[in-house]
């Protein structure tokens, strides 16, 4: 069977983007990769402007020195705008190695660079006429190492400059998400501090008009009384410990669901009915505190209390980008205005600052009436 080849030039590229992976930071070669992009999407764009810039420079050059030549002239001219358009961008993208040393260090190398250069060339022109070096006329020489100063110093301010400038970009971006991370955190802190209030609270209404049931229950001599007593001492067992954890499981808060709603059950005398379906994969998976009891507690003050009776589900399962818990009671269903509650606003709001907008809490119709309330949190 024959294997395809990859085309010489493809070949070659991969090996320079090897070689360039092994020196170059992650950032730097994710902005090389970028660039690379950019100049195969607008290879011909580019080119014609680099030819424009050639012709043009090329005849500047020619009308200076006619004895050059268009061929000679416009030669180096190209010569001239590749070097210049490979430190540009090496100064545009490799900013952080030019940085690293001083400004005026960078400036004098530039500019022995280019007088190096300029002479070099212009002593190879010569002999390649045919003169030797001491035929050389040293105002000629003057001359070309004074315009290889001006050179090297433009191109060197030049260069500096864009170096400098993107030094500058980066250290107020820096800045900025520093400060947009420290937003956040600030933000989580707030949401935090409010879930610390409400766990202190721990609902007083519920306990209160709870104990004041048991008192009855017990001056009446109800049977309920005891099994009132168990399910507030769950109840209180399970939520304390949660008064200074900023996390919880999704078993631990199922368990909380369960204690109060066997408490409403007794308080309800048995007009309702309540079933809790957390698999066990998912019971020690994590789950913000409070946001499942606040779902419950939600459907028998909106949707059985209000009928007098009802049905409450909780079921937690799988989703296809986390987890996923419903509170399903088939109560009187929506009404206006709809999720504008302190509870749901207060979910939404631990959501957004726990997991952006990965988390989300929906409110919809039941399919047999009632109301439907889930809350998703990523993996």
């Amino acid at each position: 069977m024959n294997i395809p080849t990859l085309p010489w030039w493809r070949r070659v590229e991969a090996r320079l983007d090897a070689w360039a992976a092994k020196r170059l930071s992650p950032e730097e070669y994710a902005e090389a990769v970028e660039l690379d992009k950019r100049l195969k999407a607008n290879a011909l764009k580019w080119l014609g402007y680099f030819v424009v810039a050639a012709a043009f420079f090329g005849l500047i050059l020619l009308s200076l020195w006619p004895k050059l030549g268009p061929t000679r002239a416009f030669t180096l001219a190209a010569f001239g705008c590749l070097y210049v358009a490979v430190a540009g961008v090496s100064a545009w993208h490799g900013y952080r190695k030019y940085t690293k040393r001083p400004a005026w260090v960078v400036f004098v190398v530039f500019i022995v660079l280019v007088m190096g250069g300029a002479v070099t060339g212009f002593s190879v022109a010569q002999l390649n006429m045919g003169r030797s070096l001491s035929q050389i006329d040293p105002e000629k020489i003057a001359r070309a190492i004074a315009i290889a100063l001006l050179v090297g110093m433009a191109l060197a301010g030049v260069l500096v400059g864009i170096a400098q400038m993107r030094l500058r970009e980066a250290t107020q971006r820096a800045a900025r998400l520093q400060a947009e991370a420290q937003g956040e955190r600030l933000a989580r802190q707030g949401v935090q501090a409010e879930l610390k209030l409400l766990q202190a609270q721990v609902e007083p209404h519920f306990l209160f008009n709870t104990l004041s049931n048991l008192r009855y229950m017990v001056q009446t001599g109800s049977r309920d009384a005891l099994p009132m007593l168990d399910h507030l001492i769950h109840y209180l067992r399970t939520a304390l410990p949660e008064l200074r954890a900023e996390a919880s499981t999704l078993g631990r808060e199922a368990e909380l669901a369960r204690a109060y709603l066997e408490i409403m059950k007794l308080r309800m005398g048995g007009a309702l009915e309540a079933s809790i379906e957390v698999p066990a994969e998912l019971a020690n998976e994590p789950f913000p505190p409070l946001m499942l009891g606040t779902l419950v507690e939600n459907a028998i003050k909106h949707g059985v209390a209000p009928v007098g009776r009802g049905r409450i589900a909780v079921r937690a399962l799988r989703s296809p980008t986390g987890l996923r818990v419903e509170v399903e009671d088939d109560g009187r269903g929506l009404a206006a205005p709809i999720g504008q509650g302190v509870g749901l606003g207060n979910i939404r709001e631990r959501l957004r600052a726990l997991h952006g907008e990965s988390g989300r809490l929906e409110l919809r119709g039941g399919e047999h009436g009632g109301t439907l309330a889930s809350i998703e949190v990523p993996r």
